[in-house]
C-alpha cells in the first residue's frame, strides 16, 4: 500500500475549520486569506481521496474527516509539547548558542467534555489549578454524561467525562467516583397531589402526573427514575438546561427533578424525596486518548484530586 503523508499546515486549516465553524474563521485565526485556508482543506481532501468536511453553515465532519480530525488534535498537543522541551532547552543554553529566550510561547488547548452537574460541583477546584498553568488553556464542551464518548472518538476533544465504564480504541479510562442524585420536589407541589407536607417520611406519589423538570432532549435521568417504577408516560414535563437553574425550577415548585447531593446542600428550600427510594448513584469516568503527554496527564491527576470531593 503506498504510504500517504499530511502535510501539518493542511491538517491545521482543517482542523481550524471545524473549530470555527466556517473557512472564512479559519483563515482569521490562522492568518491567512479565506482562499488559502480554503485551498489547503481541498488539498488535504485531494491528497487522501476523502470528502472531510460537509461546506454547511456551521461545517460539519464525515467519517472520514472525524479521523483526520482526532489525528489533528493529537498532533497539536504533542507539536505544543516538544516546543515548549525545546524552548527550555534553548533557554538553558550557553550564551551565544542559537535561541530566543524571548520568544512567547502560546499556551496548549486542552479540549475537554463535562456534564453540567459536575461542571456545577466537585469540577470546580480544577479551575484553580488550571489557573496555576501558564502553558494551558482549557475549552470545554458541555454534554450529558450518557452521551459524552462520541465527542472523544471524533477528536473534538482530548478526554472527557462520561457514565460509560469501558474505553475505546487508542483511548484510557479512570474511574473518579460516583455522584449521587435524589429525586425531590417542594412540599407545596406534593400536597397538591396528596401528599401530607407534615409527615416525617417520604410517600409514594402518583410520577405518571406530578409535574417535572428535565435538563434537556440527552437527559434520560428523571425518564429512567420513572421506568424503573413502571412509569412509561410522560408527566407534564419543563425544560431548564442550566444545572443552577435547574435546581431553582425544582426548589420554585415548578416540578420534580433529579438534583445532586453536593448540589441540595446550597439550596435554601423545604425539598423532600418523592419516594422511598429517591437516590440515584451515576458513575463517572475519565476517558483521555492514549498520549504520551505531560499536560493531558497534569489535567487527569487535576480531575482525580478533584473528584476525591465527590458524593
Amino acid at each position: 500500500m503506498q504510504n500517504i503523508f499530511m502535510n501539518l499546515e493542511h491538517v491545521r486549516a482543517f482542523a481550524a475549520a471545524v473549530d470555527e465553524g466556517t473557512v472564512e474563521g479559519a483563515g482569521f485565526v490562522l492568518g491567512i486569506t479565506a482562499s488559502a485556508a480554503s485551498q489547503r482543506i481541498r488539498a488535504l481532501e485531494s491528497r487522501l481521496g476523502q470528502v472531510l468536511i460537509r461546506r454547511t453553515n456551521p461545517i460539519t465532519v464525515t467519517e472520514a474527516g472525524t479521523a483526520v480530525l482526532r489525528y489533528a488534535r493529537q498532533v497539536e498537543l504533542l507539536e505544543s509539547e516538544a516546543m515548549d522541551r525545546l524552548h527550555g532547552i534553548a533557554a538553558d543554553a550557553p550564551e551565544g548558542a542559537l535561541r530566543d529566550p524571548g520568544v512567547r510561547r502560546e499556551p496548549t488547548v486542552l479540549r475537554i467534555g463535562v456534564n453540567a452537574d459536575s461542571l456545577a460541583t466537585w469540577f470546580r477546584p480544577v479551575f484553580a489549578e488550571v489557573a496555576d498553568w501558564d502553558d494551558v488553556v482549557i475549552r470545554l464542551d458541555v454534554v450529558d454524561q450518557d452521551k459524552a464518548v462520541p465527542l472523544l472518538t471524533s477528536g473534538e476533544v482530548l478526554g472527557t467525562i462520561t457514565s460509560a465504564e469501558v474505553s475505546g480504541y487508542g483511548t484510557q479510562v479512570r474511574h473518579l467516583g460516583s455522584m449521587r442524585y435524589l429525586a425531590v420536589a417542594t412540599r407545596e407541589l406534593l400536597a397538591k397531589f396528596g401528599f401530607d407536607p407534615e409527615s416525617p417520611t417520604p410517600a409514594e406519589v402518583d410520577l405518571a402526573t406530578l409535574p417535572m423538570v428535565n435538563f434537556g432532549r440527552d437527559d434520560d435521568l428523571q425518564l429512567n427514575f420513572l421506568a424503573r417504577r413502571g412509569i412509561a408516560t410522560v408527566p407534564p414535563m419543563s425544560v431548564v438546561p442550566s444545572s443552577a437553574e435547574f435546581a431553582a425550577a425544582v426548589a420554585a415548585g415548578v416540578g420534580w427533578g433529579m438534583i445532586p447531593v453536593m448540589q441540595l446542600e446550597g439550596i435554601d428550600a423545604d425539598l423532600v424525596p418523592i419516594t422511598a427510594d429517591p437516590a440515584v448513584d451515576v458513575p463517572l469516568y475519565w476517558h483521555h486518548w492514549t498520549l504520551a503527554s505531560d499536560k493531558l496527564a497534569r489535567l487527569t491527576e487535576a480531575l482525580g484530586r478533584a473528584a476525591e470531593h465527590m458524593r
